[in-house]
């Protein structure tokens, strides 16, 4: 056999040719859709909402990703609960993740300053936890949780009509949606409202001087809202040891595992109302709790399946528009869909999520009980 001696050089460059052949006839790997992920990481709330789109995206990926066959991949940054450090990570995401499509924001303040930074960017915003009204102003931005009037009107007719409160004490965090459940109470209630308190969301951990002015007004329901659970809990156990005998009225969204874990036998009789609930028997409800419980060894809570919904129905309507970089038409088709979720069929009118469904909680025996 005849042997032929090639330079050195020549044959690095048949080496290269060869390798360029066997790459280009494998099998392309699917490029990877990036999604950007905010949420206060370090909270218990902040890790549910991640907890929820991470399965979400799991789910998604499990049954063909997206855009033929492309995999979710999810970029996730702790915005603190703080928005200047909500828009860094906004802008960084834009900028050098170059993701067309923003999930998470659990408090007023971070989701509007996300939503200027998506704005400016031309990039979707999905609101998935946030109530504040003014996000849905940008016609790319979509809003999850329902707003606090339309819990307000829902939930103050049920106090009305089923616990019917004579004297009612209202604790909230100190903030803009603290604020409105105030105004809401004292719109639906008037007189009945004997006394309001504000706490510092995040910050206070002492209730004592609190509960015990509450005690001093002595009413008959005490209705309550908090962002993050640590405090809630905190909150119930100062109320029981400071000797309060009313009625434990929550404000949707609150009620949770996590809620529980801290508060313990503090929680129990607490009730709500809410669009979602573990055990809400739909195909995808199911499937979504046992792929938690599968993972996390837990329960998911209403933050976890928020972080969930969002994620879910942004995979279904990338795949409805087929894109996720025209952020226009994916808004449009989002917009104009119904879509597959958890607590049954979505719909997005003037960009919020809406369903006809919401059911009774309450606290017995240390669980989550579902009244419907």
């Amino acid at each position: 056999m005849m042997r032929i001696f090639l330079p050195t050089a020549l044959r690095g460059l048949v080496a290269a040719c060869a390798l360029a052949g066997l790459i280009s006839g494998a099998p392309a790997v699917a490029q990877e859709v990036k999604i950007g992920v905010l949420y206060p990481i370090k909270t218990m709330l902040g890790q549910q909402g991640r907890n929820g789109a991470e399965i979400a995206a799991e789910m998604i990926n499990a049954n063909g990703g997206v855009l033929d066959g492309r995999p979710l991949k999810l970029v996730v940054y702790d915005d603190n609960y703080q928005p200047a450090d909500a828009v860094a990570a906004a802008r960084k995401l834009l900028s050098e993740d170059k993701v067309p499509v923003i999930v998470g924001a659990i408090n007023t303040a971070v989701s509007l300053g996300v939503t200027q930074v998506a704005q400016q960017g031309g990039a979707m915003f999905l609101a998935a936890v946030t109530k504040a009204p003014q996000v849905t102003e940008y016609d790319r931005a979509f809003r999850f949780n329902p707003l606090v009037a339309t819990d307000g009107q829902v939930f103050n007719q049920y106090l009305k009509d089923k616990v019917k409160p004579q004297r009612m004490a209202v604790v909230v965090e100190n903030g803009d949606y603290g604020r409105s459940i105030i105004a809401s109470m004292k719109e639906s209630f008037g007189s009945a409202v004997v006394a309001t308190e504000l706490y510092e969301i995040l910050k206070q951990t002492d209730f004592s001087t609190l509960a015990s002015r509450v005690k001093a007004a002595n009413p008959d329901v005490v209705c309550m809202a908090f962002s993050a659970p640590e405090q809630g809990g905190s909150l119930l156990r100062t109320l029981a040891e400071a000797g309060v005998k009313a009625k434990r009225c929550i404000l949707p969204g609150s009620v949770s595992p996590a809620l529980l874990q801290v508060a313990g036998p503090a929680a129990e009789g607490a009730f709500t109302l809410d669009i979602w609930a573990p055990t809400m028997n739909t195909e995808t409800n199911r499937k979504f709790v046992a792929a938690y419980h599968a993972k996390h060894k837990a329960a998911p809570g209403k933050v976890d399946f928020l972080g969930f919904e969002s994620m879910w129905i942004l995979g279904q309507a990338i795949r409805s528009a087929g894109t996720v970089t025209d952020t226009a038409k994916l808004a449009t088709t989002l917009r104009q869909g119904t879509w597959d979720s958890p607590r049954g069929q979505v719909k997005f009118p003037a960009n919020q999520a809406t369903s006809d469904k919401w059911v009774v909680l309450e606290v017995k025996d240390g669980k989550i009980t579902v009244n419907e």
